[in-house]
């Protein structure tokens, strides 16, 4: 019968086989050199044959050691996640998460979110509401009707007290431009950014704080033209399309506006010029912090988009 391998044995293999050297792999496990090729040893015989090919200066996997280390890393990995899932569990607990969803956000992401949470964490329950993006400012340095906001969020920081925390991009959505049938662009298959700019149509402002606002529908463009900001009372998505639709303004948006409103003699087309809007979960400090923080976490790992880093080669342009 074949042995089964010791999860040290596993852990020694696959070190030696990234670093390709045994004091290295030893310093990396805090082992002695002897105790790791003691190991190696162990896991070859368990093997019934060699894993690497030693010389006085190189060490390389044989295509029997490739052949273990693919099956072994993918493996190990997935333990790895697993106890990391469990621990996160035992941690946060069961409940109840008051979760808002910004109401211009597309219903199928909230349903695949709640149904990611509870699926990772059995004894927790969500309940939903939805609620208009800018209702996240006026809770800020109050009491929040709800544990945590799944929402439009450009960014990864807010310069607000008490601080404001904000998890991983769970979502992005690509910019779209909001017009009324009557505006000049609004036959339009895809309107850039710079059409807008020099004062020639004017670009509706909601009720933001500088901080989100820049980012939302930044004053200049990207080739550094002015945008004719008229700043209104609009704190609601159906105070928008009224204005949109009465007058010649418009308003920068996303391409999923209309699968949550649809309004006569309003039109939304693609924007060019912009980067995608990114949604992200919005939590304050308070009891219910660390079931709002393994929400955002679960959220950010169903749907696996990438990070803000600008370096990051799959970094949305």
């Amino acid at each position: 019968m074949c042995e089964m391998l010791e999860m040290r044995e596993i852990e020694v293999f696959l070190a030696v086989a990234e670093e390709l050297h045994f004091g290295r792999a030893a310093d990396r496990l805090r082992l002695s050199t002897s105790r790791v090729s003691t190991l190696v040893r162990a896991v070859e015989r368990r093997a019934g044959t060699l894993l690497f090919a030693r010389s006085s200066r190189v060490v390389r996997l044989t295509p029997q050691g490739a052949q273990l280390y693919a099956g072994l890393r993918s493996a190990y990995i997935q333990i790895e996640r697993t106890l990391e899932d469990v621990r996160r569990a035992g941690s946060v607990g069961g409940g109840v998460l008051r979760a808002g969803f910004s109401t211009t956000l597309p219903e199928k992401l909230r349903l695949e979110l709640i149904g990611a949470f509870e699926s990772r964490y059995p004894d927790c329950r969500v309940v939903a509401s939805g609620m208009p993006t800018t209702d996240l400012f006026r809770w800020l340095g109050k009491e929040w009707p709800v544990d945590v906001f799944v929402t439009w969020m450009p960014t990864a920081a807010a310069p607000v007290e008490p601080a404001l925390y904000i998890g991983e991009v769970i979502h992005r959505v690509p910019r779209a431009v909001m017009l009324g049938a009557g505006h000049p662009l609004a036959g339009r298959e895809s309107v850039d950014i710079e059409e807008l700019a020099d004062g020639g149509h004017p670009v509706l402002y909601p009720e933001l704080p500088l901080w989100f606002g820049e980012l939302w529908a930044p004053s200049t463009t990207p080739g550094g033209r002015a945008l004719a900001l008229r700043r209104l009372p609009a704190n609601y998505v159906e105070d928008v399309l009224r204005l949109v639709a009465e007058g010649t303004l418009a308003h920068l948006t996303f391409t999923s506006l209309l699968e949550a409103y649809d309004r006569p003699g309003v039109v939304v087309a693609p924007l060019t010029g912009l980067p995608p809007m990114p949604v992200r979960a919005v939590w304050p400090a308070g009891p219910q912090q660390r079931l709002a923080e393994a929400f955002a976490v679960c959220c950010a790992d169903h749907t696996g988009e990438p990070g803000d880093d600008p370096d990051d080669p799959d970094q949305p342009d």
